[in-house]
C-alpha cells in the first residue's frame, strides 16, 4: 500500500512538472486550474469510498493532461514574455511586439492569451518561407497591375522586415501604420517646409500625447526668422517613421505638397511604384477587442489601386494539437472541424451578404445562400473567440482554411475589398479585348472587427451565437416578442402577374390575377373556420401591375384584382380580425425601365439576367431585373411612404432590402456597398416607423433591428466540401426577438412537408406556405411556371394539420430564447429553449429509442423542466 501511495505522489509530481514546463500562464493560473482539478478529483473519490483508494497513475494523469490542455505552449509563454502591454481593462490585458508588431490579448478572467501570429511558426515543418512570412503577418494585401492582374503582399516582409512600421500608443491601445513598398515613395507626406501655425495646428494638434509630437518636432529645425519648420536631413528609416506620424496625425501628401508650395519648395515626380500606407488599429472595450481600419487614411499609388486587405488572418490560430472547430456563418451557419483533412475541398471564402448585383457575373453554376450574419470564430479546446464584423460588413468576406494545405494552422478571418475591378471587353470585327476597369471612388470609413472570448461551457457556436444576441439588444435596444396565444401561421398569396397574349395574333401583356383581394379574404376566412386565429399575410403582387411590379414610387391597387374598393376591405377585414397583412414591396429590385438604376463599372446599366440551367451562362433572353441605384433608394422609399399611408394598413413587407446589396459604379453618382448598406438601414427604420410591423424577407443582419418577422430565414448551409456540419446560429442568435420562418413549407429544400414541421420545431420557427387562389394551369408556359402547383385547394388541408399538430409546442417557445442545441444520435437532435421547454425531433423514417425515451419516425418529443 506505501509502495502504490509513492508511486501515485511521484506520478502526481511529475504531471506537475509536465504543465509547469509547458509554460502555463497568468501567475499560475493554469496550474491553479490543475490543481484545483485535482483536489475535485479527490473530493470526489473519498465520497465513494474504498473504491477510490486503488485510483490508479493513469487516471491521475489523465486529469492533470486535461488541466494542461486548457493552458497556454511554453512557447507563447515568451513569446508574451518578449512584449509590452499597452492597455488593459478589468477583463483583458493588450500587449505589443515592437520588432516584429505582432500583438496577443489575454483573458484576464481565465488567463488564456491568444496571439495574432503563432508562436512556433518557424518550426512549421510545411510552410514555405512565403508561408511562414503570412504566418508573421498582420496584414495580407492584394493590388491590381495596371493589366488587371492581382499581386499579393505580406506585412512581414514588405513592411516588418524593412522596419517600415510606426507604433503609436493611444489611450486604449495602439496606431500601427504600416508602409509597404519601396521606402523612397512612401514619404512623400513629408513637408520640406511647413509654417509653424500649419505645424502646429495641422500636426502636433492631431498627434495623441507629448512623446510622439517631441519625436517629430525634432525631426525639424524652426527657422526663426521665417517662422517656418524646415524638415533636417534624415535616413530612410527615420523619414518612414516621421510619414508614420504624420500619417497617424491624417497629415497627407496633398498638404505636404500644400506646404511646399506655398514655402516656394518644387514639387518632385514620384516614382511610380506599388506602395501602400495601411494604418491598422488595435484597442479594448470593456471585455471586447477591436481591430480597425481607417480608410481615408489608406494610402497607395494610384497606378496600383489596392484591391484587399485581409485583417489578423492567424489571430487565434489553431495547430494540429487543438481539437474544436471553426464556426462560418454559411447560410444557417456550418462548422469546419479542425484538422479535417479536407485538402482537397477549396478554402472557405465567401462575401458577406451574398453576391453584389452589380458585378457582371458572366456564368453562375450554383446559387448559393449567402451569409445573413457578419460574423464568425474559432472553438480551441476549452477556449473560444467569436470576430462580430461590425463597419464595413458589406465589403467584407469570411475566409476560413484547414491545416495541411499551406501551414499547419487552422484559421478564419475577414477581408475587406477595397477597389473593384471588372473587365470591358472591346471588339473590332472578329477581334475582341479586355480592358480592367476599376473602381474610382472607393468606400472613406471604417473598417472595424470586434472580438468576444468565451471559455469552459460556453466555449462552442451556441455561445457565440448569445454573445452575437447580447451585442444586438445592447447596441439597437431590441425587445423580446410579447407572449400570445399562439404562434403565427405566415401565408403568402400571390397576387397579380403580368402574362402575354395575342388578339388577331397581335401579341400584348394582359394583367392576370392569381389571388384577388376579395380571393384572398376567403382564404382567411377558411383559415379561420379551421381554428388558426394568428395569421399573418404576405401579399406579393397587390399593386402597380402585380409581382414584377412598377415602381413603388407610387401606389396603385390593381384592377384585376378588383381595383381600391376590394383592397380596402381587405386591409378592413383583417384589422377586424387581428390578421398581421404585410403587402409586399421590391425597392431594389427595378422590373420597369432602366432610369435610376445602377451602373456596372463600364457603365452600363446593371441589369440581371436569368442563368441557363444547363450551360450556366447569362440567359439574354431571360431579363429578371435592374438594380436600383442605392442614391435613389430614399427618394423612393418616402415617394411610397407618402402614398402607402393613405391605405391605413400596419404592416409592410419587404423582398429585397433585408436579402441584398448592391453598389452603384456610375461616376457622377458612386455609391460603395458599404454606404447602400447603411442607406439601407436608414430607410428600413423608416419603413418601420411608418408601418409599425415589418417582415423582412431574407434577414441580412442590418435588418434585424426593425423586423418583427423574418421570412426566407436560413435553416441550412451550403454545405461545402470544406465543412462537416450545419448548425442553427442564426435562430439561436435571434430566436424570442423576431418570429422566423424559412421557405415556405411547399417550395423548400425539403419537398416533404413533414420533414419542414419538424425543422421549425428545431429552430422554434413559424409554419409557413405559399399559396393563390387561381388554377395552377394559368401560369403555365409563362415567366412565372416556377410558381405551378401553388393552387391553395392542394395543400390547405395539410397545412391546417402540421399546424394543429406544431402550433401547443411553437407557442410555448415563441418568445423563449434557445439555450441549447445538440445531436442525441444520428438525424436526432434536441433544442432547449429559454423556459426550460426541450423539443427533440428525429428526422429518421424509423423510430428510435434515446435514453430511453421512444420517439416515432419523423416525429418528435417535448420535454424539459
Amino acid at each position: 500500500m506505501v509502495k502504490r501511495k509513492l508511486v501515485v505522489i511521484a506520478a502526481l509530481c511529475a504531471s506537475l512538472a509536465a504543465i509547469n514546463a509547458a509554460g502555463s500562464f497568468a501567475d499560475g493560473d493554469a496550474n491553479n486550474a490543475a490543481e484545483d482539478r485535482i483536489e475535485a478529483s479527490k473530493a470526489a473519490r473519498s465520497v465513494r469510498g474504498a473504491a477510490a483508494k486503488e485510483v490508479s497513475v493513469a487516471s491521475l494523469d489523465a486529469g492533470l493532461e486535461a488541466a494542461a490542455h486548457t493552458a497556454n505552449t511554453k512557447a507563447e509563454h515568451e513569446a508574451l514574455n518578449g512584449m509590452e502591454q499597452l492597455s488593459e481593462t478589468e477583463s483583458l490585458a493588450l500587449f505589443i511586439n515592437r520588432e516584429t508588431a505582432e500583438i496577443a490579448v489575454k483573458d484576464k478572467r481565465t488567463g488564456y492569451v491568444w496571439f495574432s501570429n503563432p508562436a512556433e511558426r518557424a518550426n512549421d515543418p510545411i510552410a514555405s518561407p512565403l508561408y511562414k512570412s503570412e504566418l508573421s503577418s498582420q496584414l495580407l494585401l492584394t493590388y491590381y497591375n495596371e493589366k488587371g492582374q492581382v499581386n499579393r503582399l505580406n506585412s512581414y516582409d514588405d513592411s516588418v522586415s524593412k522596419k517600415q512600421v510606426v507604433i503609436t500608443p493611444t489611450k486604449t491601445g495602439a496606431k500601427v501604420v504600416y508602409q509597404f513598398g519601396k521606402a523612397a515613395g512612401g514619404t512623400d507626406n513629408i513637408p520640406a517646409i511647413i509654417s509653424k501655425k500649419r505645424f502646429e495646428e495641422r500636426i502636433l494638434a492631431k498627434l495623441p500625447d507629448d512623446d510622439t509630437r517631441k519625436q517629430v518636432t525634432y525631426k525639424y529645425r524652426f527657422n526663426e526668422d521665417k517662422q517656418v519648420y524646415e524638415v533636417r536631413n534624415l535616413q530612410d528609416n527615420v523619414k518612414l517613421e516621421l510619414s508614420g506620424y504624420l500619417t497617424a496625425a491624417g497629415y497627407t501628401k496633398e498638404d505636404a505638397a500644400q506646404d511646399n508650395e506655398e514655402n516656394g519648395v518644387a514639387g518632385e515626380a514620384a516614382e511610380e511604384s506599388a506602395q501602400f500606407t495601411i494604418p491598422l488599429e488595435y484597442s479594448l472595450d470593456g471585455d471586447q477587442f477591436i481591430v480597425s481600419i481607417d480608410t481615408k487614411e489608406v494610402r497607395y499609388s494610384p497606378a496600383f489601386p489596392l484591391a484587399s486587405v485581409q485583417v489578423l488572418k492567424h489571430f487565434g490560430a489553431a495547430d494540429v494539437q487543438k481539437d474544436g472547430y471553426i464556426f462560418v456563418p454559411d447560410g444557417s451557419g456550418a462548422l469546419i472541424r479542425l484538422n479535417n483533412k479536407r485538402l482537397n475541398a477549396e478554402p472557405y471564402k465567401m462575401p458577406v451578404y451574398g453576391a453584389d448585383g452589380t458585378f457582371d457575373v458572366k456564368e453562375q453554376v450554383l446559387t448559393s445562400t449567402p451569409i445573413r450574419l457578419p460574423v464568425f470564430g474559432m472553438k480551441q479546446n476549452d477556449h473560444a473567440m467569436f470576430g462580430i464584423i461590425e463597419n464595413g460588413d458589406a465589403l467584407a468576406s469570411v475566409l476560413a482554411d484547414i491545416s495541411g494545405r499551406y501551414d499547419s494552422y487552422n484559421s478564419v478571418g475577414a477581408e475587406f475589398q477595397f477597389v473593384a475591378m471588372d473587365y470591358y471587353t472591346l471588339s473590332s470585327g472578329t477581334k475582341t479585348s479586355s480592358v480592367p476597369m476599376f473602381q474610382k471612388h472607393p468606400y472613406q470609413g471604417e473598417l472595424r472587427v470586434r472580438y468576444g472570448f468565451l471559455s469552459g461551457s460556453k466555449a462552442d457556436y451556441i455561445g457565440m451565437a448569445g454573445e452575437y444576441r447580447d451585442y444586438l439588444v445592447a447596441k439597437h435596444q431590441l425587445e423580446k416578442l410579447a407572449p400570445k396565444p399562439n404562434s403565427p401561421f405566415i401565408l403568402e398569396l400571390e397576387g397579380a402577374f403580368r402574362k402575354q397574349k395575342s388578339f388577331l395574333g397581335i401579341p400584348y401583356n394582359a394583367t392576370e390575377s392569381l389571388t384577388t383581394y376579395d380571393e384572398a379574404v376567403k382564404l382567411l376566412k377558411q383559415l379561420k373556420e379551421q381554428g388558426i386565429e394568428d395569421i399573418a399575410l404576405r401579399y406579393v403582387g397587390w399593386f402597380n401591375g402585380g409581382i414584377r411590379h412598377s415602381s413603388p414610387a407610387d401606389v396603385e391597387a390593381v384592377g384585376a384584382l378588383g381595383g381600391k374598393k376590394d383592397l380596402q376591405e381587405l386591409i378592413e377585414y383583417t384589422k377586424q380580425n387581428r390578421i398581421g397583412l404585410y403587402p409586399d414591396v421590391a425597392f431594389l429590385e427595378k422590373y420597369k425601365g432602366a432610369k435610376n438604376s445602377a451602373d456596372f463599372l463600364d457603365r452600363r446599366s446593371a441589369a440581371i439576367y436569368r442563368y441557363d440551367p444547363v450551360m450556366y451562362i447569362k440567359d439574354k433572353s431571360s431579363f429578371s431585373h435592374y438594380v436600383l441605384s442605392a442614391g435613389k433608394l430614399e427618394g423612393t422609399v418616402d415617394d411610397f411612404i407618402a402614398d402607402f399611408e393613405k391605405l391605413d394598413t400596419d404592416g409592410v413587407s419587404l423582398r429585397d432590402m433585408g436579402n441584398e446589396v448592391n453598389s452603384d459604379f456610375n461616376p457622377d453618382r458612386p455609391v460603395t456597398r458599404q454606404d447602400a448598406r447603411d442607406i439601407a438601414l436608414q430607410e428600413t427604420g423608416k419603413l418601420k416607423q411608418q408601418s409599425g410591423s415589418l417582415m423582412v424577407n431574407g434577414g441580412n443582419a442590418y435588418t434585424v433591428p426593425y423586423a418583427d418577422l423574418i421570412v426566407g430565414a436560413p435553416t441550412s448551409s451550403n454545405r461545402l466540401n470544406i465543412t462537416d456540419e450545419d448548425v442553427m446560429f442564426y435562430q439561436i442568435a435571434l430566436h424570442g426577438y423576431a418570429d422566423l420562418a424559412g421557405a415556405p413549407f411547399n417550395r423548400n429544400e425539403y419537398q416533404n412537408p413533414r420533414i419542414s414541421m419538424l425543422k421549425a420545431l428545431e429552430t422554434g420557427s413559424a409554419i409557413y406556405y405559399q399559396w393563390y387562389y387561381n388554377e395552377a394551369s394559368v401560369v403555365k408556359d409563362t415567366a412565372y411556371d416556377d410558381l405551378y402547383a401553388l393552387h391553395y385547394a392542394d395543400w390547405l388541408e395539410e397545412a391546417v394539420s402540421l399546424y394543429r399538430e406544431a402550433n401547443p409546442v411553437l407557442k410555448e417557445v415563441r418568445s423563449q430564447t434557445i439555450t441549447g442545441h445538440r445531436a442525441l444520435a444520428d438525424r436526432v437532435v434536441e433544442t432547449t429553449f429559454e423556459n426550460g421547454v426541450a423539443i427533440i425531433v428525429n428526422y429518421n423514417k424509423t423510430a428510435v429509442n434515446v435514453n430511453g425515451i421512444e420517439i416515432g419516425a419523423e416525429s418528435f418529443r417535448v420535454g424539459g423542466e
